[in-house]
């Protein structure tokens, strides 16, 4: 009875022995199907970045051209060409509009002597925009029989080699010193450049045959067709208007005048043509 029980425990004790094994042999399958997983899972977005990547790589290259400056555009510019303009442009267009020293291009083209200010800016992808303030032409001036081109701050634009502008002339001033671009500190040239405002609002005086004469101390005389106003310093605009009424007083007397001085405060001195 005794080996009879002892086989039959012995028995169970190799099933249970042999089941053990093959649950090891279970779990191992799943444990190395586990670490596959996690190899391939971590394997895919690495493959994955390193497209992303190629790709972007491919599109900056594409980029780079996609943005390159293709267009410069100018507006504001009437006295200036732009033939002018674009020697201060050299290089600009071609180039990636990213990398444009937008400052540096501005600074340039403020060199002009016609320039007052400059803006440039980017429109993408491929154009750059120059926005140009040009000096307002004021007065001619007279020096060694030359004109030049002085604007309403007394800045020399250069000598007048284009088109006449409507503008007087003004003598007595010498600017032989100053270069195109510089800056006349003349007390008479001011004085000229405001006359010249006050005449703008007088329609009836053609300022292209009008002359402003500065003399010492910067008295100004005006040159006009036929006769000639003497203005001496400071209160043009109330001059003129006195002399605006004198003169139609003379036209309606049909009395033909030849100067009119106008220096002297509430006192006008006219000579006609007889005397």
């Amino acid at each position: 009875m005794y080996l009879t029980k002892y086989n039959r425990a012995n028995k169970k004790f190799h099933k249970k022995n042999n089941r053990m094994k093959n649950n090891k042999g279970i779990y191992g399958g799943i444990i190395r199907f586990l670490k596959l997983a996690i190899i391939i899972v971590s394997i895919v977005p690495t493959l994955y970045f390193i497209d992303r990547g190629y790709n972007f790589l491919n599109r900056s290259v594409n980029l780079d051209s996609f943005f390159t400056v293709r267009n410069v555009k100018i507006k504001g510019n009437t006295f200036i060409s732009m033939d002018e303009l674009s020697h201060y442009l050299k290089g600009v267009q071609g180039k990636s509009i990213l990398s444009v020293n937008l400052k540096g291009v501005a600074n340039k083209i403020k060199n002009h002597p016609w320039v007052r200010d400059v803006s440039v800016r980017r429109e993408l992808p491929g154009t750059i925009w120059v926005d140009v303030l040009e000096r307002t032409p004021a007065v001619y001036v007279n020096t060694d029989s030359k004109l030049y081109i002085a604007d309403e701050e007394g800045v020399i634009l250069g000598n007048n080699s284009g088109e006449l502008l409507r503008l007087p002339v003004v003598y007595g001033i010498d600017i032989s010193g100053i270069k195109s671009g510089g800056k006349s500190r003349e007390e008479g040239l001011k004085s000229a450049i405001e006359v010249k405002r006050v005449l703008t609002s007088i329609p009836w005086i053609d300022l292209t045959t009008t002359g402003i004469e500065v003399g010492e101390r910067s008295q100004i005389v005006l040159h006009l067709k036929g006769y000639r106003i003497k203005l001496g310093r400071g209160g043009y605009q109330e001059k003129l208007q006195r002399f605006y009424n004198i003169v139609k007083n003379l036209q309606d007397r049909d009395i033909p005048y030849k100067e009119v001085d106008l220096r002297f405060e509430n006192q006008v001195i006219v000579k006609t043509l007889d005397t």
